[in-house]
C-alpha cells in the first residue's frame, strides 16, 4: 500500500482540521467526505481542495472498496454507531474525542474493531500540544522525580457563535464539559499519573440554563500508587482560566495559558521559565502528528499510538464523575 485513501465522516470544523492534518501526510490522501447535513460535505471540499468526492450518506462512503480508513468527526453521541458501521465495512478508524459517552459504548467500539481486524485510534491530541507534550516527556524522563499530585483548571465561558443552540446544549448528545472538553485534561492527567482507581465529583449549573448539564464540575481522582488529581472544568467563567500544577518528589511544574509559560523548580535549584513558543519550536503540529501516526500504523501494519483502550479509560473517568455527582459517593474503577 503506497498511498492510503481515507474518507472523512463529519465535515465540521474538527473534521476539516483532521483533513488538513492528513494533507500534510505523504502516505495518506483524502478521497471522500460524508456529512448528513445538506451541502456540508461540498462546503468542506471547497476549502480542502479538488478531487475529493462528497456524500450525504456515510454508508455510500463506507461502501467504497478503494477507501481503507476513515476519520470520524461526527458529534459526540454518534461516535459509537459510526465506528461500528466503519468497522463492519472493514475500515480502519481514527475517532475524535470523546471516544464515547459511556464505558460500555467505548468497549463495544473496541470489540467491533478487534472482531473486524481493523485498527482504532482515538484523537487525544492534547498530549502532542504545548505545554502538555513537554510536561509528559520530562516526567517520563524522570526530570522531576516521581509524580505525586496534580491540579488542572479549565473553566471557560458558555457556548457562543456557531456552537450556541446546537447539539452542544444537550447532555445526551455532548456528555457535558468532562466529555466535550475535558476528555483532553483527563487524558493529560492519566499520561502523567497513570491509571485511576476511584473518582468523586460535585457538579452544578450556575449561569448557563440554556444547557441541560452542569457548567461547573469539580472532580477528585485517585490513582494507583496513591497519586492524586483535582480537575476543575466548565463553562461558568466570565474571566476564563486554563492552568495547572504538578507536584513531584524532586520538583514542581506549573503551566498557565494566561502567560503562555511553563515554570518549574527542581529541588535545590532556581525557578526556570519556559515560553510555550520555545516548547513548540521544531515540533510537528499536534493534529498533523496524530493523523500521520494513524496513517503510518495502517500502512505499516503496526500498533496505533493512542489505541481504543486509552479513550475507554478517559470516558470511564468522565462517566464515573457523573455517577459520583448524582449519587453522592466515591466511584471505584474500572467500570467495565
Amino acid at each position: 500500500m503506497d498511498t492510503l485513501l481515507v474518507g472523512l465522516i463529519g465535515a465540521g470544523g474538527m473534521g476539516k482540521g483532521l483533513a488538513r492534518g492528513l494533507a500534510a501526510c505523504e502516505s495518506g490522501r483524502l478521497a471522500a467526505v460524508a456529512d448528513v447535513a445538506e451541502g456540508a460535505a461540498e462546503a468542506a471540499v471547497a476549502e480542502l481542495g479538488e478531487g475529493i468526492d462528497t456524500y450525504t450518506d456515510p454508508a455510500e462512503l463506507l461502501a467504497r472498496e478503494d477507501i481503507d480508513a476513515v476519520l470520524v468527526a461526527v458529534p459526540n453521541w454518534l461516535h459509537p454507531p459510526t465506528v461500528l458501521e466503519a468497522a463492519a465495512a472493514g475500515k480502519h478508524v481514527f475517532c475524535e474525542k470523546p471516544m464515547a459517552l459511556t464505558a460500555a459504548d467505548a468497549t463495544s467500539m473496541i470489540e467491533a474493531c478487534e472482531t473486524a481486524g481493523v485498527k482504532l485510534m482515538i484523537g487525544q491530541v492534547l498530549r502532542y500540544n504545548s505545554p502538555f507534550v513537554w510536561i509528559i516527556e520530562k516526567v517520563r524522563e524522570g526530570m522531576f522525580g516521581e509524580p505525586c499530585a496534580m491540579q488542572v483548571s479549565r473553566v471557560g465561558g458558555g457556548w457562543a457563535g456557531n456552537y450556541a443552540n446546537t447539539w452542544r446544549m444537550e447532555k445526551a448528545k455532548t456528555g457535558g464539559p468532562l466529555f466535550e472538553i475535558s476528555a483532553h485534561e483527563i487524558d493529560f492527567i492519566r499520561c502523567v499519573l497513570g491509571e485511576a482507581t476511584s473518582v468523586y465529583a460535585s457538579k452544578a449549573n450556575f449561569i448557563n440554563p440554556e444547557a441541560d448539564y452542569e457548567d461547573y464540575a469539580s472532580v477528585t481522582i485517585d490513582f494507583e500508587g496513591g497519586r492524586k488529581a483535582n480537575l476543575l472544568s466548565g463553562h461558568c467563567a466570565y474571566q476564563t482560566a486554563y492552568d495547572g500544577k504538578l507536584y513531584c518528589t524532586e520538583g514542581t511544574v506549573q503551566f498557565s495559558h494566561a502567560t503562555s509559560q511553563v515554570t518549574y523548580t527542581r529541588k535545590g535549584e532556581e525557578q526556570v521559565t519556559l515560553p510555550y513558543s520555545e516548547i513548540a519550536e521544531g515540533r510537528e503540529p499536534g493534529v498533523q502528528r496524530e493523523i500521520r501516526e494513524f496513517v503510518e500504523a495502517v500502512v505499516g501494519d503496526t500498533a496505533v499510538t493512542i489505541p481504543g483502550c486509552q479513550g475507554l479509560r478517559n470516558t470511564e473517568i468522565a462517566q464515573a464523575a457523573e455517577i459520583a455527582s448524582v449519587e453522592g459517593r466515591v466511584v471505584q474503577l474500572p467500570l467495565v
